[in-house]
């Protein structure tokens, strides 16, 4: 290798660069905006699979010469699909949306913090009191319910008691399934 090449190659090695990485890039946002809105929502562990996955491949095909323009597209394609057929079946089979998905998880019942579900998502109070923090709120005992949403995130909800929102009646219930069950 000659030193040269390390800086530059030729003229048309960066211009291949170039046109490959214009038409890839208008290709993908093509393929993600027919996909719909579930492939850029935020992340799920199968969405970041996705992500990561869709950024290895625009890389490869925008620097690999032997991978061409219609490697890649068809790879972003084959993606696309699977995240549809995975969010599509989430949607129709209870069990597998299971499989494939997590369940949100409340972390604070009534400004208290449930020690155990906190164990096993992996949080600390210091975490969920930042959350707390950044939605507003000063006060642990006006807290209704801390939720560890799926994508992460969490959710906080203040007065009244936990028990008076429908919304949380499934974890209110310790039946995490049944939420997923009727769906």
């Amino acid at each position: 290798m000659r030193m040269g090449s390390m800086w530059f190659d030729n003229w048309s090695g960066i211009g291949r660069i170039a046109v490959v990485t214009l038409v890839v890039y208008f290709g993908l946002i093509a393929i993600l905006q027919f996909a719909g809105k579930r492939s850029i929502a935020k992340l799920n562990i199968f969405d970041l699979v996705v992500t990561v996955a869709l950024g290895s491949i625009l890389a490869s095909v925008m620097l690999t010469r032997s991978l061409s323009i219609a490697d890649g597209l068809a790879a972003f394609i084959v993606l696309a699909f699977l995240q549809w057929l995975v969010a599509w079946l989430s949607v129709r089979l209870g069990w597998f949306k299971q499989v494939i998905r997590s369940d949100a998880r409340m972390l604070v019942k009534d400004g208290e913090f449930l020690e155990q579900q906190m164990k096993e998502e992996r949080v600390t109070h210091d975490e969920i009191r930042a959350a707390i923090r950044k939605q507003g709120h000063g006060e642990m005992k006006r807290i209704a319910a801390v939720v560890l949403e799926t994508d992460g995130s969490f959710s906080v909800i203040e007065d009244p008691p936990a028990s008076q929102y429908s919304t949380l009646e499934p974890m209110l219930r310790g039946d995490d399934m049944a939420e997923s069950e009727r769906n």
